[in-house]
C-alpha cells in the first residue's frame, strides 16, 4: 500500500525533462523530493497530481493504495497538493469560508453547512490558527503568505486525500511562518496522510522529512536518510545539495556520520 510512481519520463516537444524518475511514499511518512530550480522536480509533482501541461508526453507508471492511475488523468482523488503560490491556488475575491466549507461537504466530511463550518475551524486550530473563525471570515489578501499556505493545506487535506503534495510550500516566508507550515505538514504525517514535500531547502526537508530522493537535470541522483546523502560515498551533486543546507531554525546541521 501507498503511492509508488515508477519509470517516469517527460517530454516537452524534443526535451526529455524527466527520465526514469523512480520514488515511494507510505500512508504516515513525509519523504522530500529535493533538487536546485530546474531540476525536474516540480515537474515530477506536476506527473503526480495530474497537472501536467497538455502539451506533455509521459510514459511509467503511478500506482495508489495498489490501483494504476494513469499518468494522462487530471482527476486524483488520492492526491492533493499545495501550491508554492497561495494566491493562485486560492480565489482572492472569496472569502475563506466558502472556499474550505464546500470542500468538506463534497468530500463527505461533513453533512451540514454548520457542522463542516465547526470541523473546518478546528482543523484551522489544528494548523496553529488561535483565531479561526476570524480566518474564515477574511479574504485571502486580508492575510500573511504563512497564513494563506496554512488555509491551503487545510483545504487540502479537508478533501480526504491519502497523500499531499506540497511543492515549495515554504519558499518566500519568514522564519517563524515557516516552522508553522512544516508542523502543519507533520500534525498531517502523524494523522496518516503520506506527505512529498517538494524543495530545494534541504534543512527544511531534514526538520520534516526522514529521507529524501535528490534530483538532477531529469534524472535521480541519490536516495536515502539525510546523513547518508551527505555522506563520501554519495553522489557528488546529491552531497552538494546536502552540505550547503543551512541549519534549520532550532535544528541542526546535517553532517555525515
Amino acid at each position: 500500500m501507498g503511492l509508488n510512481l515508477s519509470g517516469l519520463s517527460v517530454r516537452i516537444g524534443d526535451r526529455g525533462v524527466i527520465r526514469d524518475v523512480t520514488l515511494a511514499v507510505a500512508p504516515g511518512e513525509a519523504a522530500a523530493l529535493i533538487g536546485a530550480s530546474g531540476s525536474g522536480k516540480s515537474m515530477t509533482a506536476a506527473a503526480i497530481t495530474g497537472s501536467l501541461p497538455g502539451s506533455a508526453h509521459v510514459t511509467g507508471r503511478l500506482v495508489i493504495h495498489g490501483r494504476d492511475v494513469r499518468l494522462a488523468t487530471r482527476l486524483r482523488p488520492e492526491v492533493a497538493a499545495v501550491r508554492q503560490d497561495s494566491l493562485t491556488a486560492l480565489h482572492p475575491l472569496v472569502r475563506i469560508d466558502r472556499q474550505l466549507v464546500p470542500v468538506l461537504l463534497r468530500s463527505g466530511a461533513a453533512t451540514t453547512r454548520e457542522a463542516a463550518t465547526g470541523r473546518v475551524a478546528s482543523m484551522l486550530e489544528d494548523v496553529g490558527f488561535a483565531d479561526p473563525l476570524r480566518i474564515l471570515r477574511s479574504f485571502p489578501m486580508e492575510l500573511s503568505g504563512g497564513q494563506r499556505q496554512r488555509v491551503c493545506i487545510v483545504q487540502a487535506l479537508a478533501c480526504r486525500a491519502s497523500f499531499l503534495v506540497a511543492d515549495e510550500p515554504t519558499t518566500a516566508l519568514d522564519v517563524v511562518s515557516q516552522q508553522l507550515v512544516l508542523s502543519a505538514l507533520r500534525t498531517a504525517a502523524q494523522a496518516g496522510t503520506g506527505i512529498l514535500l517538494i524543495t530545494h531547502d534541504v534543512a527544511a526537508a531534514a526538520s520534516l522529512c526522514s529521507r529524501a530522493v535528490v534530483i538532477d537535470d531529469g534524472v535521480v541522483v541519490g536516495e536515502g536518510s539525510f546523513v547518508d546523502l551527505a555522506g563520501s560515498t554519495a553522489y557528488p551533486r546529491a552531497r552538494a545539495l546536502m552540505q550547503s543546507a543551512r541549519p534549520a531554525p532550532g535544528g541542526e546541521s546535517i553532517t555525515a556520520a
